[in-house]
């Protein structure tokens, strides 16, 4: 009788510690639909403070301006409502037997395409206005991500295309994201509260004690807070330890409307704050209205009770809202050189119809983005797999949700079921 053939050697994965640690695997698809018209509203919430902050449509109306100034200087904390999303869904969507290779593959295929795209309409837009395209420093920090990292540099920060320094902070993330999911599966759950809670603590006192640590590197308190990507991957850390909480049937917290009304009373008290406390300060004050927000939608989705954010329409738009973010600047100072901002005697109406046209032109501008580019290049660069996966692209009807500046989308299946008994 010949032998048996020898087993071959377990495959290092990504995820070893995951697979080690699951308690089952989940029988029924978790479609997580309001993240997705969640992720839009936030999209939509940097649009208008890009309007309140970068344009001068209603300048010849002061009462006007102060009104945009004081409704919608709370656009500050999407960005920070993106980075908590991120970790929330990537640690949500993690496939046991993946690689870190392959998920960081997937991750560039999903954000390079409209970075790269972006990219070159805004050396277009550029060289239209006159301005100088040709700078191999900027374009070396903006093309491999890294434009989020030089202190003290905001021309390259905001290189070419404004909002893409996000996505030098969501690249560090990813980076980081085997890693770190690893270490927080390793942990028992009342590990993942302790590093909710100190987040959350951490994010609501930075911009009120930078001022305590910042000095003794001589970097500006603004690239401390706001661009420096190890400090903003504390929000990435908080919604990775909040997924894993819900996954596992250990999250205790209110509902929707309990985190919206303290959302927006986080944005009512920002409005308040002095301008000194800087950008951070809606951040630090909505932290804990997201952190209750995320997870109440996820078990909303999961149990399929009653959401607003699940409207057929907002999911749509959810899932352009990564295009939205990319493509909404650039059409911004496109209206703004074409029509000029800062005209001394332009009526208020005549304002709000250049608001109306810049949002348009921004949405059709992102449609054609998602479907021409970020779509078919994801499916190309991935060797066209269909699989609803984080990351990756899900068939019509597979209910995937895709958030964070970076774009992601979560698994149709969670790697384990919510414990709604425990929660």
């Amino acid at each position: 009788m010949m032998p048996a053939p020898a087993c071959p050697p377990p495959r290092r994965t990504m995820m070893t510690s995951a697979t080690a640690t699951s308690r089952s695997t989940p029988t029924a698809a978790a479609r997580l639909d309001s993240l997705t018209g969640l992720r839009w509203i936030a999209a939509l919430m940097i649009f208008c403070l890009h309007i309140q902050s970068e344009s001068n449509f209603f300048i010849a109306d002061s009462r006007a301006q102060d009104a945009l100034n004081s409704l919608l200087a709370a656009g500050r904390s999407g960005v920070s409502f993106f980075f908590i999303l991120s970790g929330f869904v990537l640690a949500w969507s993690v496939r046991p037997t993946d690689t870190a290779s392959r998920f960081w593959w997937r991750r560039f295929s999903k954000i390079y395409p409209n970075h790269f795209a972006t990219f070159l309409v805004a050396c277009l837009l550029l060289s239209w206005r006159g301005m100088e395209v040709i700078d191999f420093e900027r374009m070396f920090y903006n093309l491999t991500l890294l434009h989020s990292w030089p202190p003290g540099q905001s021309d390259v920060w905001y290189s070419f295309n404004g909002p893409s320094w996000s996505l030098s902070c969501e690249a560090f993330f990813y980076l980081c994201f085997p890693l770190l999911y690893a270490g927080l599966r390793r942990l028992r759950p009342a590990a993942w509260w302790v590093i909710s809670v100190a987040s959350v603590l951490f994010i609501a006192v930075l911009p009120f004690g930078i001022k305590l640590f910042h000095e003794p590197f001589g970097w500006s308190e603004h690239f401390i807070v706001y661009h420096l990507p190890p400090v903003r991957m504390v929000e990435f850390l908080l919604g990775m330890c909040l997924a894993l909480l819900v996954r596992g049937g250990w999250w205790r917290g209110p509902g929707m409307t309990v985190s919206i009304v303290v959302i927006l009373a986080g944005m009512a008290a920002a409005a308040f704050l002095p301008e000194e406390y800087g950008l951070a300060r809606d951040a630090a004050c909505t932290v804990l209205g997201y952190s209750l927000l995320l997870p109440a939608c996820a078990l909303a989705d999961v149990r399929r009770s009653r959401s607003i954010w699940r409207a057929r329409r907002l999911v749509y738009l959810g899932e352009v809202s990564f295009a939205f973010y990319m493509v909404h600047e650039i059409c911004l100072y496109a209206v703004r050189h074409t029509f000029g901002d800062d005209h001394p005697h332009r009526p208020s109406v005549a304002a709000g119809v250049l608001v109306l046209a810049t949002f348009c032109f921004a949405l059709v501008a992102a449609m054609v983005l998602h479907h021409v580019v970020e779509l078919p290049m994801m499916r190309l660069l991935t060797g066209g797999r269909r699989r609803p996966v984080a990351g990756g692209v899900p068939p019509a009807g597979s209910g995937a949700v895709l958030v964070g500046p970076g774009g992601e989308r979560a698994a149709a299946a969670a790697p384990e079921p919510v414990a709604a008994g425990r929660t």
